[in-house]
């Protein structure tokens, strides 16, 4: 308990600072003329002040600043006014028994503005403190669902890609045994580490650029055993940095995305080309693919693009200004032009 008040008294110790800053601005002011005027300036104005900031933003602002805007202003007005009658009274007290401290033809009029002024000067304090602090916390709220959005939609990317994929993955690799393909085990082991990069490397928010281009080295060559022929798939990998981070499954959405609606197992003439180059200055990620013409005209299914709204929302949260997605579909050709700077 000791330290849970320590740790509160320490956080606070700005604030507290600001207010014996305050304190002693007072005595300097009054200690002009003696240290008791000093000392009674000091004790009249600044616990004047710090009741008007205290209440009003511990109270007043989280009771009826949203819900009640007239009791707000009510109970603030009647604050102030109390308060400034107080302070005003109390230097009347002094100055009646010591008169010598009283200024010339003082009146009672200047004082109580001049309270009213030093009480207003704390309320406003107080609450741009108060809506600081409450769009700083909504804020943070908002990113924290933003960034649980996120998750969820790549948690939701991953179920969509694991079963479609893996079932045709396995279906290939029983095939393979069951006709005594010697490379059987090693599609095994590339399907596992596939696996793996998926429920494990993907916890992460990044992950190293190799393990995402392994990944869609890997899902070709599960795609190539579609066919017994060669499909048109040409993946050009430039120069780049392995250890570059990048968010996990990014790319693989828009490779996915080719490879589903191109249809490129049924159509002869499909294709898909993939391109991956890095500067110091940024990454390039391509992809077009063709449509077939019987596809040619989306149907609301396909306009959706789930994973490829995933992915913009990815991309705003995890490189905010730092990129550029543009996507096209033209002349049966659908592009995604991805670029990400540091």
């Amino acid at each position: 308990m000791i330290f849970t008040k320590f740790t509160s008294w320490f956080k606070n110790l700005p604030t507290m600072a600001i207010w014996i800053v305050l304190f002693l601005f007072y005595f300097t002011i009054g200690a002009q003329l003696s240290l008791v005027r000093g000392l009674v300036l000091a004790a009249v104005l600044t616990p004047i002040q710090f009741t008007v900031y205290t209440l009003n933003l511990k109270r007043f602002m989280p009771r009826y600043y949203d819900t009640n805007k007239k009791k707000f202003r009510l109970n603030n007005t009647v604050l102030i006014l109390l308060l400034a009658t107080l302070g005003v009274s109390l230097e009347s007290i002094y100055f009646h028994f010591n008169p010598d401290m009283a200024p010339p033809h003082r009146g009672l009029i200047f004082p109580f503005i001049f309270h009213i002024i030093l009480c207003l000067v704390a309320f406003w304090v107080s609450m741009t403190k108060y809506l600081i602090d409450k769009q700083e916390k909504t804020n943070i709220e908002l990113e924290t669902l933003k960034r649980g959005k996120a998750e969820s939609e790549l948690k939701f990317l991953k179920t969509q890609i694991n079963p479609h994929f893996l079932f045709n993955a396995l279906n290939n690799i029983y095939s393979m045994a069951y006709t005594g393909d010697k490379s059987a085990p090693e599609k095994i082991t590339m399907l596992s580490d596939m696996l793996r990069y998926v429920l494990y490397d993907c916890e992460s928010d990044y992950i190293s650029l190799y393990k995402e281009v392994d990944y869609i080295n890997s899902f070709m060559e599960f795609q190539q055993l579609k066919t017994e022929k060669r499909q048109n798939i040409r993946f050009d990998i430039g120069n780049y940095d392995e250890n570059y981070q990048i968010a996990p499954m990014l790319l693989v959405t828009f490779v996915e995305n080719g490879f589903k609606h191109s249809k490129i197992e049924k159509d002869k003439n499909g294709f898909v080309n993939i391109t991956i180059s890095q500067t110091p200055e940024k990454f390039y990620f391509f992809v077009e693919n063709s449509i077939p013409v019987e596809a040619a005209v989306p149907t609301p299914e396909t306009k959706r693009g789930i994973g490829i709204e995933n992915a913009k929302n990815r991309l705003n949260l995890l490189y905010p200004k730092k990129h550029k997605l543009e996507i096209s579909n033209s002349n049966n050709i659908y592009k995604v032009e991805l670029e990400l700077y540091k």
